[in-house]
């Protein structure tokens, strides 16, 4: 009797333990994915080139030191660019649980500016147009991002590169290294939920990163690492 007794009450602990582990196991991937998903791909350098110097305000503003004045020859990549910024502008803190998207998965100050579909296209093809004349440094697949291509510009004088997110991968017909012009047709929108978005709604991801280094992360945890990204409006949405 004591034998069974013991051999059941070992049995009970070692299920315990084993309900323990996976719970601790779970928790742990739950903050890798979602609790610090803060980065869409991961940064890949393709030159180095020192940062435009930025500062912050007094007020606590990002200081875009870039000049904005007309004839930088940038423009919107998709036509009522202003009307679609909607949900996620440039600099926005996100979490799952105060997002304007729902169910949201990321965690961070938004890099870049998000531009919704109208409803009537959902079910079909949305160009995204080069904001610029300059040359495609990257295109390939990343988690959170789905397709996601990256020129090379010069915005008044000074290097930026511009991410687009969410494309379908097999649209961006151009090669890596090819010069494109402002207005040429990239590729188009992934399909919703899809592979083409890595699971993410039907948006296009807009991102300006300072410098020639090539970084596509879509969300960063502090505040400060906002400067080294541009907010995509002050060029590309228009009036």
């Amino acid at each position: 009797m004591n034998n069974s007794w013991n051999i059941k009450f070992i049995y009970k602990i070692l299920v315990i333990i084993i309900i323990g582990t996976g719970v601790f196991l779970f928790g742990k991937y739950y903050n890798k994915n979602y609790s610090n998903t803060v980065k869409l791909g991961q940064p890949e350098i393709v030159t180095v080139d020192a940062p435009i110097p930025a500062v912050e305000k007094p007020n606590g503003s990002v200081n875009q030191d870039i000049n904005t004045a007309v004839g930088n020859n940038f423009q919107p990549p998709l036509d009522r660019a202003k009307e679609r910024m909607s949900k996620k502008p440039f600099g926005i803190f996100i979490t799952p649980q105060t997002s304007p998207v729902q169910l949201e998965k990321f965690y961070g100050y938004h890099t870049g500016v998000d531009f919704e579909i109208f409803p009537e296209e959902l079910n079909v093809d949305v160009p995204i147009q080069a904001v610029c004349s300059g040359k495609l440094e990257m295109k390939k697949y990343a988690t959170g991002y789905g397709g996601v291509a990256v020129e090379s510009c010069d915005l008044n004088g000074q290097a930026v590169t511009v991410i687009y997110g969410h494309l379908k991968l097999a649209s961006i017909v151009s090669v890596v290294g090819a010069d494109l012009k402002a207005g040429d047709v990239i590729g188009i929108l992934g399909k919703a939920y899809s592979s083409e978005t890595s699971g993410e709604r039907k948006h296009l991801h807009l991102g300006f990163h300072k410098g020639a280094n090539v970084n596509i992360l879509g969300y960063v945890q502090n505040k400060s690492e906002l400067l080294g990204w541009l907010d995509p409006c002050l060029y590309v949405c228009g009036n």
